[in-house]
């Protein structure tokens, strides 16, 4: 961890201890690898309208009239169009497959890409915070990287069951592409546009923040989660938690008339004698061990969704069926050649409908 004030980094360690030290450590070389492979990227996302009446004989009467390359469904009863542009040939002979799969996994990609870069600035800026000692904006950050965990977690879950179960639809050209869309799309349509801001559609609200880290606890299995988002919570504030972000604990008189604690802009510590003890940064433990726990499981979370996002993509061939360019358009391979999720090859990726979707990694 480096720092710009000379020596800081060694007060900043002692006051953290060294194995919290060595797994920010860690941590860092993870977001710098997570920034890395998704700085540069960009994707293009399609959302797909139902029309309905007027609005679909609209549709019609433009496609004709500009001579544009569509392909589109139907619904059962014939009233509901469904239809997108830029299908690639291999689209047009599967129309059904190219409405359905790469609006979907362009969507997808989407979704994980954002999530990758908020946690990566999230990380990266509590890291930063943390090892200036700007405590203040450490709880902030801090506060806001456990509720980002937690809506990943959230997200990823309903993402990943709404997938088991189109992926085990049985083959027909236009029912599985439907039953797919039906699992997937709501999901995808609440975690891109679920809000709690005043006017914003009653059914799509985004799921309350406490229930995310209630979410969060269960997920990582670590029940200090509620604690410290409190603590982080009223340290975000102008309250108690931001007043003693810069103290001591309290010291008080063994006759308890007297308490006494001690204010500085850097970690503090106690001489006595030869022997100096570190005095517990409260506030500042709170901020560490939150991104060390919340972040790793982050990271591993972010991991396991693109092998979901990737899966998904493979097994419909979505990329070949457009004409549009986005992120993890990959194409199927075949046998013993390398997989293009560069996760092992082909054969043994489980890239097909009937498979099981990928499972977390073992760590």
């Amino acid at each position: 961890m480096s720092m710009d004030e000379p020596g800081l980094t060694k007060a900043v360690a002692e006051a953290l201890g060294a194995q919290r030290t060595a797994a920010l450590t860690e941590l860092t070389e993870r977001v710098t690898a997570l920034r890395s492979m998704t700085e540069d990227a960009g994707t293009t996302e399609v959302l797909l309208a139902p029309l309905k009446g007027r609005a679909a004989e609209k549709w019609e009467r433009l496609a004709r009239r500009e001579a544009e390359d569509w392909v589109y469904v139907r619904s059962d009863d014939g009233a509901t169009v469904l239809a997108v542009d830029q299908a690639s040939e291999a689209g047009v002979r599967d129309p059904a497959a190219a409405v359905v799969y790469p609006e979907l996994h362009t969507r997808l990609v989407s979704w994980w890409l954002v999530h990758a870069w908020r946690s990566a600035d999230l990380l990266a800026d509590t890291l930063d915070n943390l090892t200036r000692w700007r405590i203040t904006s450490g709880a902030v950050t801090a506060r806001a990287l456990i509720e980002e965990a937690g809506a990943l977690v959230d997200e990823q879950n309903a993402i990943a069951e709404a997938w088991r179960i189109g992926k085990a639809a049985a083959k027909d050209s236009l029912k599985r592409p439907a039953l797919v869309r039906e699992a997937l799309a709501p999901v995808l349509l609440k975690a891109g546009f679920g809000s709690r801001m005043n006017g914003s559609n009653e059914q799509l609200q985004a799921t309350n923040v406490l229930t995310l880290v209630k979410k969060l606890t269960k997920a990582t299995g670590d029940d200090r989660f509620p604690k410290w988002y409190d603590l982080l919570s009223d340290a975000a504030h102008p309250a108690f938690g931001a007043r003693i972000a810069f103290a001591t604990p309290p010291l008080v008189h063994t006759s308890s008339a007297v308490t006494v604690r001690s204010y500085a802009r850097s970690p503090m510590s106690l001489a006595d004698g030869g022997s100096v003890q570190v005095l517990e940064p409260t506030v500042a433990l709170a901020v560490a061990d939150s991104l060390i726990s919340a972040g790793t499981h982050m990271l591993n979370v972010l991991e396991d969704g693109l092998a979901i996002v990737d899966d998904f993509g493979l097994t419909t061939s979505a990329a070949t069926l457009t004409r549009r360019t986005y992120w993890r358009a990959f194409h199927p391979t075949r046998g013993s050649r390398a997989c293009p999720c560069g996760r092992d090859k082909w054969s043994t990726c489980g890239h097909r409908w009937g498979n099981q979707i990928p499972t977390p990694c073992s760590r």
